[in-house]
């Protein structure tokens, strides 16, 4: 949900449809409402409805379609616009959204994007993110969104995408837990999962002291680039499989896991042979099939 231009389709289109930041450009507007599903980690779908943003369609969205719009929903995803000329406005717009949450969704999950970040200067932006969740806090009562300054264009998408997706798996503590002593029996210092369609980031492990959030920020540009460089490879008709890279410092695998996930695996200890990693990787496989799909 947003204004008209806030860019919601173009985010949707580079996640879930494989559009590059620059094919976006060839994105109009959204007609009313519209509908899409998407395979997420095996059996989950995900039904996204996608809100034109016009006037016309908000009176309608908070008139006569506010039951069907608002309700039965999980997560509310409000993309307020940086361009704006109108601030408070876009509060308005937001604080009738949350009205209709309440009536008919009051169990929703609710994320703001403040998009278009890439606008502002690299020292104002969390500022300007810090001043909407202050604002937003507010004003939002018992739904405590999650804020995000968010671009098409870094990895800043694929950070809030992740975080909002990985409230949406539900036996996701425990595909975290088995990572973890993955992660601890093979020896690895860092290791995370990816689902394979969007390559968003879904959990991460680390057995070499690094903080969590930390892991989570270096491996969002990772899932940026390798969704860039595998729509490269299917422009170029070239399938993508895997990737390895090994210097002095780390050896780094990124291969295809289970049916809907890819895996990271980083060594740094010089005495573990690539060939042991990708056997255990392979070893791990049918067990994490049966948590992950």
């Amino acid at each position: 949900m947003g204004r008209s231009g806030a860019g919601k389709t173009s985010m949707r289109s580079l996640i879930f449809s494989n559009y590059t930041a620059n094919d976006t450009r060839r994105l109009g507007a959204t007609i009313d409402v519209e509908h899409s599903t998407v395979q997420f980690m095996g059996e989950l779908n995900l039904n996204i409805w996608d809100c034109g943003g016009q006037h016309k369609y908000l009176d309608n969205y908070l008139g006569e379609e506010k039951e069907n719009i608002f309700g039965n929903v999980e997560v509310l995803i409000y993309v307020f616009d940086l361009e704006t000329n109108n601030r408070e406005g876009e509060y308005t717009l937001y604080d009738e959204c949350l009205q209709g949450l309440e009536t008919f969704s009051p169990d929703a999950k609710v994320y703001c994007l403040i998009h278009k970040i890439d606008k502002v200067p690299d020292d104002q932006r969390e500022p300007t993110v810090e001043s909407y969740r202050r604002a937003l806090a507010k004003r939002s009562d018992r739904f405590q969104p999650g804020v995000y300054g968010t671009s098409i264009w870094d990895h800043t998408l694929y950070r809030a995408w992740s975080q909002i997706v990985y409230t949406l798996v539900p036996n996701m503590a425990i595909i975290k837990k088995h990572l973890y002593n993955f992660c601890r029996l093979t020896d690895a210092t860092e290791v995370v999962l990816f689902e394979r369609s969007t390559f968003l980031v879904v959990c991460c492990s680390s057995f070499g002291g690094e903080d969590e959030d930390a892991i989570n920020e270096k491996y969002m540009s990772v899932s940026q680039v390798i969704k860039m460089y595998r729509n490269m490879c299917r422009q170029n008709q070239s399938a993508f499989r895997s990737v390895q890279v090994r210097n002095k410092h780390y050896t780094m695998f990124i291969e295809p896991f289970t049916k809907s996930t890819y895996i990271l695996v980083i060594t740094v200890d010089p005495e573990i042979e690539p060939a042991v990693t990708k056997a255990n990787i392979e070893a791990a496989r049918n067990h994490f099939i049966k948590l992950a799909d």
